[in-house]
């Protein structure tokens, strides 16, 4: 490699991206899903609605991309939930950037007219679950609540338990998670701030769970929105 021009290595790695972003769109882009120039990803309802629908935020820790969709895609189908993910939050970056980031991706779901502003949810695991913790708490105008897969707190910079009065909290961890420590002061926070939250603690070690779990956070909070709505 040392006797390639830089201009050599450059077109090489130009080639192999190129070609990576076709396969990616051949062979990977689930039905239905569609993706946009940031790398952020969507599975919107399609048809008519009666009314604007919830809206399910993934963030991955190594960047979202469109089978993480897929993964959850019963939150879609059962529950007609619409689902994005981030292309760009992930580990390892700048929360802040990550954040403006996410922000972005919120204000491309409201331009749709299709989601109900008032009823986004973030998703994370571990890193990026305390991205949606943090970014969540230090928004609460923007997002609803968030579903935590063993993260930690380290995010979490702002806690304004008025602005945070409406917002809900479903916190999974293991019984051997690193973080589990964390997941449980914060739910306590939680409690003695009257914020609505449940902690479930699932066995096994950190790592994230199956998609069912996320499918009953979702649940979950379509509850707190009913019992509040009433």
């Amino acid at each position: 490699m040392q006797n390639l021009s830089k201009e050599t290595i450059l077109l090489f790695v130009l080639v192999i991206s190129s070609s990576l972003v076709a396969y990616w769109q051949a062979k990977e882009i689930p039905p239905g899903v569609t993706c946009d120039s940031d790398s952020d990803c969507f599975l919107l309802r399609s048809g008519p609605l009666s009314a604007p629908v919830p809206a399910l935020i993934y963030l991955s820790c190594t960047g979202g991309k469109p089978w993480d969709i897929d993964s959850v895609r019963e939150v879609h189908d059962s529950l007609g939930w619409a689902i994005a993910t981030c292309g760009k939050s992930r580990n390892h970056r700048s929360v802040a950037l990550n954040e403006a980031d996410i922000i972005r991706l919120v204000e491309k779901l409201k331009a749709t007219g299709r989601v109900d502003k008032s009823k986004i949810v973030l998703f994370g695991f571990s890193g990026q679950g305390a991205q949606a913790l943090g970014t969540a708490l230090r928004h609460p105008d923007l997002f609803a609540g968030v579903i935590s897969d063993c993260a930690h707190t380290g995010s979490v910079t702002i806690f304004d338990t008025d602005r945070s009065s409406k917002q809900a909290f479903y916190i999974i961890t293991r019984e051997q998670d690193w973080n589990r420590k964390y997941n449980e002061k914060l739910h306590n926070l939680f409690i003695e701030n009257n914020i609505a939250d449940t902690l479930i603690i699932n066995p096994g070690e950190h790592g994230i769970g199956p998609a069912r779990e996320i499918f009953d956070g979702c649940l979950w909070l379509a509850k707190q929105w009913n019992v509040n709505s009433r």
